[in-house]
């Protein structure tokens, strides 16, 4: 296993201004059931990525009868965020996502494997408007049945924010861009990353302090409604509920459309500190201020 290592104009060792940063990405969807967010003092981020990542979007073979086109469609429009924490919008903001998995229940026993990439992953991204194509398949090829559940899993995150760092007497702003492998056996940019590894860097006035690892935490939790994120059998997993009648006599193109809500969704707890500020994400070289919710704010499933 390898680990990527960025550096800039100026590369100091991260002795010198260390920070841990907790990263966690999220993607999944119900009708409008808002989710995300997870307890935690903090743990490592990574460093920020490219567009690169595993198989191709939009796989799947050709058929003579229908198609349904999985997107996922992203927004950053203002949301009514209710929690009293301070936020903002990380940008560059990306995940990987591997496979996607429908129940009929949550005991099924021969649930359908809509695509499992493996190893790979497509990327996708959260910038306000984008809609990327994850996945094509022929409607012959599902199964027909009323599923009531979603399995997605994710494989990789990538995200840059804002930061100040307090060191030495001295207020730092800079910004964070991480990386971290949320699955075990992940390939991203031709390397292959096991969960909790990790790559980041804080760059400010010119200098970039990297630090790379493993043993970053992949969190999990249960937002309620239906929805939870699972660490389970090496693959980071979010669940949700969702009503898809599938008939695999139907013809025609479908579009599966998860709309997902991004506005602040890297939100903190500001603390009192010297030099602090309120609605300012706050870190020293050992510690940072509580990063509460990082993940997608609602979501909804539409078929078109």
């Amino acid at each position: 296993m390898t680990t990527r290592r960025r550096t800039g104009a100026a590369s100091i060792s991260w002795a010198l201004l260390g920070a841990a940063l907790l990263t966690t990405a999220a993607l999944g969807c119900s009708d409008q059931v808002p989710v995300g967010g997870f307890e935690g003092g903090g743990g490592a981020g990574a460093e920020g990525g490219s567009d690169a990542g595993g198989g191709d979007q939009g796989g799947g073979g050709a058929s003579s009868t229908g198609h349904v086109r999985i997107r996922m469609a992203s927004s950053t429009a203002p949301f009514d965020h209710q929690d009293g924490l301070s936020g903002q919008t990380p940008a560059n903001h990306k995940s990987g996502v591997r496979s996607l998995t429908l129940y009929r229940s949550e005991d099924d026993p021969s649930p359908l494997v809509v695509f499992d990439l493996g190893s790979d992953s497509v990327a996708v991204d959260y910038a306000d408007g984008s809609d990327t194509l994850v996945h094509t398949a022929n409607i012959a090829d599902l199964a027909d049945g009323q599923f009531t559940l979603a399995r997605v899993v994710h494989a990789w995150v990538t995200y840059d924010v804002a930061a100040t760092m307090h060191t030495n007497g001295l207020s730092l702003p800079g910004t964070f861009s991480n990386f971290q492998a949320l699955s075990d056996d992940t390939v991203y940019e031709g390397e292959t990353y096991q969960a909790g590894d990790y790559d980041y860097v804080f760059e400010t006035n010119g200098m970039t302090f990297p630090q790379s690892g493993s043993g970053a935490p992949v969190p999990e939790y249960d937002a309620g409604g239906g929805f939870s994120v699972r660490f389970e059998n090496g693959e980071w997993a979010y669940w949700f509920p969702v009503s898809l009648p599938i008939d695999t006599s139907l013809e025609g193109d479908f579009d599966v459309i998860l709309s997902v809500n991004m506005n602040e969704s890297f939100r903190w707890q500001d603390e009192a500190g010297t030099g602090y500020q309120d609605g300012v994400f706050d870190t020293t070289p050992t510690g940072f201020e509580p990063v509460l919710r990082f993940g997608a704010n609602s979501f909804d499933v539409d078929i078109e």
